[in-house]
């Protein structure tokens, strides 16, 4: 009797853990905002939801069964929202702060009531702080480096060193488990890792590949599941890991979420079943801004353009159709008929280029997983080429006037590691050749002139703008500026060179502007200011067309928040 007793109870067992599925469930989905413009982060303390959105830096707080949205002016520039109380009383939000050579990342309490918001210490952060379940202690990273204050950022002491830049932490509802995203600035991919009681840090076991790049963890109030996002086939999705350990099951995660808009960000209720999603798409729409008559129309309305530019007689286009997490060169005649796509869409490509001779097309490109290459491929497509050269980050590719030779630079801070070696070079596809440009060392962004006898670049902190001679091998300053710019091109006939003045440091030009600067002397004139016939634009100038006219391209977003109930 005793056995079968036993042997009862290990079925009952078993039967038991079979039936606990793994799977979170999805039972009802609704959507709760229309305006297409949630960023920043998103946070619940189970009744309401906040927010912040594109452009508007005002808090808002909506009811998650519906009712009034309600908004509260604050003090913020580019609010991010990294974690809500557990009383629900205070948000942690981040501001930026900085330019573009390295954001200074403030944290700040901000009451959920609107209320004046106060600094958290003298405390400055990457995108990771949160509190403790018990809402005593807050966690935050400094690049590599986590610490507790208890006291609201008077004091803090260090609790653990990561293998890379912290992002993302979050405890354990029972405040044992401590899990926080580590990224590889390299690769740019990240991990999921965690600590026991402050312990040993140990990587987090999700099923998934080793290379796969995982972000952005957080549990259910039952601790039974813990969400987490994936980037994969370009694109982020939201995956489930059973937290009960059994030996009948395989621990595989599952997925959540596939198909249609990405999931940027997720956080789940701490009283109900339930989860609340910002869904996300991105375009772009293209211009020309024809100088003379000061007008903005529209050039290819159907598409999604990004970085045109012409071939040497005018006759043929090249650009990047860009969608959310993806970009593909297409090519096409100048007027964006008989358009034929060249690449990969796993391969996200930027900034393609026509040879002078018109037979190639060479771009910058970054497979999931690796860094930025520079790549070339016949205009009528086929095999794409990489470069072989010993420098890491490759970016801006330039061709020389024998088709055969390229100038290009390294990545801008925030597309590889900012404490990286910036420089230029010239490389010859043909024999193989490298060469520094000489004093190049600290620019990156090189624009060829139209006659190829100078360049001009960026410095690596983005407030400079400099002027290359081959013929004499010197540099001279054309521009340095109190705040950021980007994107240097050249006008048609080599007189003028444009770039883009940046608003803000944090990607979102609202009131951005192109200036541009006689090479000659160096004299300067604001041609666009976007405001003046958009509403909210996030735009760049990116090339000339033959008639001088500016090409324009701005970035549209599509986000909402959604309500996901599981079981």
């Amino acid at each position: 009797m005793g056995l079968l007793a036993v042997c009862l109870a290990v079925a009952a067992f078993m039967v038991g853990d079979w039936l606990r599925s793994p799977y979170l469930r999805i039972i009802g989905t609704r959507q709760l905002t229309f305006t297409g413009d949630i960023c920043g982060g998103l946070e619940s303390d189970g009744r309401h939801l906040y927010y912040f959105r594109i452009f508007d830096h005002s808090l808002h707080s909506l009811p998650v069964d519906g009712g009034t949205e309600s908004s509260f002016p604050s003090r913020f520039n580019g609010p991010v929202i990294l974690h809500i109380s557990p009383d629900g009383s205070h948000l942690l939000v981040k501001e930026f702060a900085g330019d573009a050579a390295g954001p200074t990342e403030r944290i700040w309490l901000q009451p959920t009531n609107g209320g004046p918001a106060r600094p958290l210490g003298d405390i400055e952060a990457q995108f990771a702080a949160a509190f403790s379940p018990d809402g005593k202690v807050i966690a935050f990273a400094q690049h590599k480096t986590i610490y507790l204050t208890p006291d609201e950022g008077a004091t803090y002491h260090r609790l653990l060193e990561a293998p890379g830049e912290v992002s993302w932490i979050r405890w354990s509802p029972d405040g044992k488990h401590l899990r926080f995203t580590v990224n590889d600035l390299k690769t740019n991919v990240g991990s999921l890792w965690e600590s026991e009681d402050g312990g040993k840090i140990r990587r987090v076991q999700t099923g998934l590949e080793p290379s796969a790049n995982a972000c952005c963890g957080t549990w259910t109030r039952d601790s039974r599941h813990f969400l987490f996002s994936v980037f994969r086939n370009e694109r982020w999705d939201l995956w489930n890991a059973d937290e009960h350990w059994s030996p009948f099951r395989s621990g595989k995660p599952l997925l959540v979420t596939a198909g249609g808009p990405e999931i940027v960000t997720a956080t789940t209720s701490p009283i109900e079943d339930r989860m609340f999603v910002a869904e996300y798409q991105s375009s772009t729409a293209s211009f020309k801004f024809d100088l003379a008559h000061r007008a903005l129309t529209p050039f290819l309305p159907n598409r999604s353009v990004e970085d045109p530019s012409f071939s040497a007689d005018g006759k043929s286009l090249v650009y990047c159709e860009q969608h959310t997490e993806q970009s593909v060169v297409w090519r096409s005649n100048s007027d964006g008929t008989d358009a034929v796509p060249l690449t990969d869409p796993k391969l996200y490509a930027r900034w393609p280029h026509f040879s002078p001779n018109g037979k190639r097309i060479a771009f910058m490109g970054k497979w999931p997983d690796k860094p930025w290459q520079i790549f070339w491929i016949s205009v009528e497509g086929g095999a794409l080429h990489e470069i072989h050269v010993p420098v890491i980050s490759q970016a801006d590719v330039n061709w020389m006037p024998d088709s055969q030779s390229i100038l290009f630079g390294h990545t801008p801070w925030y597309l590889a590691d900012p404490d990286s070696p910036r420089a230029i070079y010239l490389h010859n596809l043909q024999t193989g050749s490298l060469e520094k440009v000489p004093g190049s060392d600290g620019w990156f962004s090189p624009r060829l002139a139209p006659d190829a006898r100078s360049f001009v670049a960026l410095s690596a902190d983005e407030h400079k703008l400099a002027l290359y001679e081959f013929a004499t091998s010197q540099w001279r300053v054309l521009e340095d500026s109190q705040g950021p710019i980007g994107a240097p091109f050249w006008s048609p006939d080599g007189k003028w060179i444009y770039l883009n003045q940046h608003a803000r440091a944090d990607g979102i030009d609202r009131n951005g502007s192109v200036l541009r600067i006689r090479a000659r002397d160096g004299v300067k004139d604001k041609v666009l200011a976007f405001s003046e016939f958009l509403a909210e634009p996030s735009c760049n100038g990116w090339t000339t067309a033959q008639d001088g006219s500016i090409m324009v391209s701005c970035w549209q977003a599509n986000a909402n928040v959604y309500d996901l109930k599981f079981e």
